[in-house]
């Protein structure tokens, strides 16, 4: 089958579905500018390059016991989360945007914390590792801007009220997710009659399992590279960028109602 074959195909599947759960990884936000997070020019491998464990330093439990470090770290390793205003949707988060916002049940569960999603318009989102548009107190749970916190003679965010460290509302290594996010999205693809898998690698847990609880008709995967998803068959994979392909599937006929 050729891929203008398969997404055809595909079309006709997204177009009957009642309810399409879309789960996407950081390969949805590339075309965008976002660098993925474990690949050669990535802060992972960044800070492996300078021979820092990205398992310790971008933990919890560093923040608490060596905040003056975590946040004196050079600028160009922190996440470009850190300035959204930066960063604009691309195809892939403004077509399913559209898709919604025209009708169709479309749900989106994404591993990403760049808030793409939401800045194109959708308002099913679950994000199951944080979000980068807001920080919080470690102590209270007081939510701030990136950077809004007022600072000590450490550099380190303070809380105004009781003083406590402010961090990034992401998931860091040594946590897990918030169990409302797991819960609803295993509710959501139980539901779902369409299963996309978008971008991603599949090798975080528990995020990676989260997949097969799909009891529905179709699995579709967009991505670089085949996944090899042994309990799970998939009905069509489309090799290629995340964007490129929902901006063909958008260009064609009939439309997605």
């Amino acid at each position: 089958m050729t891929n203008l074959e398969t997404l055809k195909l595909v079309k006709e599947w997204l177009a009957e579905a009642k309810l399409i759960a879309f789960f996407g990884g950081a390969g949805v936000s590339t075309e965008s500018g976002l660098k993925v997070y474990r690949s050669r020019d990535g802060q992972y491998s960044k800070m492996e390059a300078a021979q820092e464990d990205p398992r310790k330093i971008m933990n919890k439990r560093y923040i608490m016991t060596h905040p003056e470090k975590f946040f004196n770290r050079p600028q160009t390793d922190r996440p470009q989360t850190d300035r959204p205003q930066l960063i604009e949707p691309n195809a892939a988060h403004l077509v399913l945007a559209e898709w919604e916002q025209a009708g169709k049940d479309v749900r989106i569960i994404t591993q990403n914390v760049d808030g793409l999603h939401q800045k194109a318009g959708h308002r099913f989102v679950v994000e199951l590792h944080g979000n980068g548009r807001t920080w919080h107190c470690m102590e209270c749970g007081r939510v701030y801007l990136p950077n809004e916190a007022p600072r000590d003679e450490q550099n380190i965010p303070r809380c105004y009220v009781d003083q406590g460290i402010v961090r990034p509302s992401v998931i860091f290594f040594g946590e897990n997710p918030q169990s409302v996010d797991i819960n609803r999205s295993i509710e959501t693809i139980q539901k779902a009659d369409v299963l996309i898998i978008a971008g991603t690698s599949l090798t975080v847990y528990p995020a990676k399992n989260l997949i097969y609880h799909f009891e529905g008709k179709r699995v579709i995967v967009i991505n670089r590279e085949p996944l090899d998803l042994q309990k799970l068959e998939v009905d069509a994979f489309i090799q290629g960028e995340v964007g490129q392909v929902f901006a063909k599937l958008n260009e064609m006929q009939p439309g997605i109602l």
